[in-house]
């Protein structure tokens, strides 16, 4: 790169000494600014958001800023590179680049990227088959949850999962891998697996035991985890002939989980891994600097959500095509009037003019329904609007409740998209009634959104997330998207759903129902 002008900032929030040495070597060799950002002596500890420091950072440079960061918190990465891109235009230099060297406990890309290389080479370059195992803590290893991504590279994808079930890997990942086609077998221990194995991996790849994340463990139960996941000379015997071993590193030299006896035998794979990484870093730099690479776009600016929070208000009912979540229906003739004088005791009231929002909460409970109301009525700001609220027997769903709200003389006109999108996204199912002269003129049924986002009361529930407020990240929003439903290690009691909402930022899955913060508690604080 040879350009003083441009920087690369490393910025690490955890330890870290091989990642960190790689990159800051690279960076040295391409003659760039290296800036070693000092996390613990930083505007972190004076109560600064990351998002402001980034900003800081990027404007001492005249060109291109690569930032390398590891963190506890996770989406990090995916956060600035949506809220940056926005910043660089507006200061006039080049939009920066994000390098993910570790993001909390599930990810690791730029070490993800170094193992397959490896793979690669232990293949000399032949991707059509691989055969792993991945031996130890799968759980908590990041490297093993970036292997469903990175093992895409080859055709034809066996997996070897070698755990004890508290160190097992995570259901949605194994899930992913066979939905992507790999062929997965489990086992126990390593002594089950050779003695077991129709055929051994000829690359295996283990992953220190993180006990600190396993909460109580005896003396005894820690000692049979050991063993469980740690090879031992004896057994190399059984192994298939070129075979290699990959570890994590640091390794633990107390109670190392591969023989020391066995670093200078042809097995060792580990060392190689190693030194391929700053080679590899290398490359990467000069990609993110512009200076190779055939047909590579530049980072694509994340302007859909920006202007999504920037955009002028935009009325619901103005507009000839009505967003994807609203749905009109089609109204019988004369069947639709309100006459004042239907009302019966304990039933709705008919309104002249105004709007009545009918099936909210539609289930075999009355207490969904009365959440739905509060939501709305809290949520959209309607708390001192005047009108009627209360719960009922579904005609054309025996058995189920339903909540009605009528707001007489309500202006349904003036509302926006964005309340309409809130309406949705509290009450899907829900049906919006536009009364005019005591008849309803127009009718939409409101369809859960694929998006949630800028409201009030959501919030992503991992605790680790860069969004979850007690992080007090202030710039950054809660944003949610529909996905289909899969089963998940952090939803062990959901066991079937239509869908899931997943965070934009760290991708932690939610049911619909948990998005949403407890309004009670809210209040009384």
């Amino acid at each position: 790169v040879d350009n003083p002008d441009s920087t690369v900032y490393l910025i690490f929030m955890e330890g870290s000494t091989r990642t960190r040495e790689s990159l800051r070597n690279a960076a040295v060799y391409h003659g760039v600014k290296v800036n070693e950002f000092q996390a613990e002596s930083s505007s972190f500890k004076k109560n600064e958001t990351i998002t402001d420091t980034m900003k800081m950072l990027s404007v001492y440079s005249t060109d291109r800023s690569v930032f390398v960061i590891r963190s506890a918190l996770e989406g990090v990465c995916s956060w600035l590179r949506t809220a940056m891109s926005a910043h660089a235009r507006r200061m006039g230099v080049p939009n920066p680049s994000f390098v993910n060297a570790g993001d909390g406990l599930f990810t690791h890309p730029i070490g993800e990227f170094v193992d397959i290389f490896s793979l690669l080479e232990h293949n000399q370059w032949d991707r059509s088959a691989v055969h792993l195992a991945l031996v130890g803590d799968l759980a908590h290893g990041r490297t093993a949850h970036s292997k469903v991504q990175g093992l895409q590279i080859f055709k034809k994808v066996r997996v070897d999962l070698v755990a004890p079930a508290i160190f097992g890997y995570p259901v949605e990942y194994r899930d992913r891998m066979r939905a992507n086609g790999f062929e997965v077998r489990e086992f126990a221990s390593v002594e089950e697996y050779l003695e077991n194995a129709s055929d051994v991996a000829d690359v295996w790849y283990f992953y220190k035991p993180q006990f600190s994340k396993c909460g109580d463990l005896t003396t005894l139960r820690l000692n049979e985890l050991r063993a469980q996941v740690s090879f031992r000379e004896e057994w190399v015997h059984q192994l298939p002939e070129g075979v290699r071993f990959f570890q994590t590193l640091p390794r633990d030299k107390e109670y190392p989980i591969i023989p020391l006896t066995l670093d200078s035998r042809a097995i060792n794979g580990w060392d190689t891994v190693a030194a391929n990484a700053y080679f590899l870093d290398v490359v990467l730099l000069s990609m993110l600097f512009g200076k190779i690479g055939r047909n590579l776009a530049p980072p694509a600016d994340e302007a859909g959500f920006n202007s999504v929070q920037e955009s002028p208000p935009k009325l619901a009912f103005s507009s000839v095509e009505l967003p994807s979540f609203m749905k009109e229906v089609t109204l019988v003739e004369d069947a639709h009037n309100r006459n004042l004088e239907r009302a019966r005791a304990g039933g709705p009231v008919p309104i002249k003019d105004g709007c009545v929002l009918d099936h909210l909460g539609l289930g075999p409970t009355s207490s969904k329904c009365w959440e739905a109301l509060r939501k709305v009525r809290t949520i959209l700001g309607w708390s001192k609007q005047v009108g009627s609220e209360g719960v009922y027997t579904s005609k054309g769903n025996p058995g189920f409740y339903k909540g009605i709200l009528t707001l007489p003389g309500f202006d349904y006109k003036r509302l926006r998209v964005e309340e309409m999108k809130m309406m949705a996204s509290v009450a899907p199912g829900c049906t919006f009634n536009c009364v005019k002269e005591s008849k309803v003129v127009r009718k939409y049924r409101l369809e859960v959104p694929e998006r949630i986002y800028n409201l009030p009361n959501i919030s992503c529930k991992n605790a680790l997330c860069v969004s979850n407020p007690e992080n007090r990240q202030r710039e950054i929003v809660a944003y949610l998207e529909r996905v289909p439903y899969y089963v998940s290690s952090v939803l062990p009691n959901c066991t079937e759903s239509k869908y899931l909402y997943v965070c934009k930022w760290c991708r932690w899955p939610h049911v619909y129902e948990n998005i949403w913060d407890d309004l009670r508690r809210q209040a009384v604080a």
